[in-house]
């Protein structure tokens, strides 16, 4: 059996998502998991295929380097007819007619093809790693949007479950207007207390729509596509993972590999002030005077000569041996060595500052993950308290014990108690999509 190609497991993957991107679509009612999400977007995103591109490019080139170092066969041939009446003839010996096969080989080279394939290799590793990066941003995109939809979701729903609640409580003033009691002031104040409420609901569910339509998009879906998703599990304590993870970035491996191209392409502009030596050997026909069927000297040795004589004349074989060594030429190959070793320099730098900038993303996403689930313990705990705290300052208000304004105070921090909440687990999330963006290989 053999093995399968990249580019055709990338092609079976790609099916096999989209035959599950149309299921999907026959069960619109269904809920889409976050995992779901991402093998809808690998597959389907128009993004991704780009850097895929790059890595078949590399690959070829790196077959044609390789290739290149060995024995190469070619037919070659040509055909000149010079009559006597054009140039001179002991010139152009009356035209030539010529029909080789020609083999190549080189023999030394400085360690230039040697390089070449290493500069190949190297920047197919490059290619490879700019392909995951661009998934890792993609699996990051995805999972952000995945949040923000649930965060709004959640932050519309406790608002307008707040706005229920101060509804009912809005008709307990009406009812004790209705009754004479001098509460017409608190009236208004609740009346625009719910109607910022109302205000910050329609803003949270226009932020849901938007990121639907992204999230849309992301998965190649129509962005107005119906979406409806499975709500992530509760946020559990940070395990912590290797404080070494962020050297696995693959930004860092792609810098570490046009380090290692550009130290090939350092060796092969060195290579061109060492010796080339090639060895070419050909067998065929090589023959003289196109004018003629037979030529003259051929039929003065052989009245009868025939095609196949001068055939058997023109055919034969030789070796050669070309060697090549520059010496001097005003400083070219000197500049072109230094503009190797800078842009050596150059990757190396880059290198050190991909490597500064993985690690100071993994630290903030790892500082920031362990700092948001404090908050929602914290957060956790103080919304029920806000509750109770709520209802009894209702109570106390309906005894005519506490004023209308600690009831909307008593409210609002209810409310915002259980927003805080929903931002922060969608924080905590987001910071862990951004630990495994840059904590992961």
């Amino acid at each position: 059996m053999h093995p399968v190609s990249p580019r055709a497991l990338r092609a079976l993957q790609a099916a096999g998502a989209l035959l599950w991107l149309a299921g999907s679509i026959l069960r619109a009612e269904e809920a889409l998991t976050l995992d779901d999400a991402l093998k809808l977007a690998r597959a389907a995103n128009a993004r991704l295929p780009l850097p895929a591109f790059d890595i078949d490019i590399a690959r070829a080139r790196r077959d044609e380097v390789r290739a290149e170092r060995w024995l190469q066969v070619a037919m070659e041939g040509d055909f000149v007819y010079a009559p006597a009446s054009g140039y001179d003839p002991i010139l152009t010996n009356l035209g030539e007619a010529r029909s080789q096969l020609v083999a190549r080989q080189p023999l030394l080279d400085g360690g230039a093809r040697r390089a070449a394939v290493a500069d190949a290799e190297a920047g197919m590793a490059a290619a490879g790693a700019r392909y995951r990066a661009a998934e890792k941003d993609l699996d990051l995109e995805v999972r952000s949007r995945f949040v923000e939809i649930l965060e709004a979701d959640d932050e519309a729903e406790i608002r307008r479950a707040g706005i229920d609640r101060l509804t009912a409580y809005r008709t307990s003033l009406r009812s004790r207007q209705a009754a004479g009691q001098p509460v017409a002031g608190d009236l208004l104040k609740t009346d625009v207390r719910a109607a910022a409420d109302e205000a910050d609901a329609l803003e949270a569910e226009q932020r849901a729509d938007a990121a639907r339509l992204e999230l849309n998009d992301l998965m190649g879906r129509e962005p107005k596509a119906p979406l409806r998703l499975v709500p992530l599990p509760e946020p559990e304590a940070p395990a912590g993972l290797p404080a070494d993870a962020w050297t696995r970035a693959p930004e860092i491996a792609e810098a570490d590999a046009e380090a290692r191209s550009a130290d090939a392409r350092l060796a092969i502009a060195r290579a061109e002030r060492r010796p080339q030596l090639s060895l070419r050997a050909d067998v065929g026909l090589w023959g003289s005077d196109t004018t003629q069927m037979i030529p003259p000297d051929l039929r003065a040795s052989d009245p009868d000569a025939t095609v196949w004589d001068r055939i058997r004349r023109d055919a034969g074989y030789s070796f050669s041996l070309s060697l090549t060594w520059p010496l001097w030429d005003l400083g070219a190959m000197r500049a072109r060595v230094a503009q190797a070793e800078a842009s050596l320099q150059q990757a190396r730098q880059r290198l050190e500052v991909e490597r500064r900038e993985a690690r100071l993303q993994w630290e903030r996403a790892d500082a920031t993950l362990r700092n948001v689930y404090r908050q929602i313990n914290l957060l956790t705990a103080s919304v029920p308290n806000a509750h109770d705290a709520y209802l009894e300052a209702e109570s106390r208000y309906r005894g005519g014990a506490a004023a209308a304004l600690e009831v909307l105070d008593a409210y609002s921090s209810w409310v915002e108690a259980q927003v805080k909440l929903a931002e922060a687990v969608s924080r905590y999330h987001i910071a862990r999509a951004v630990a495994v963006r840059w904590g992961t290989p």
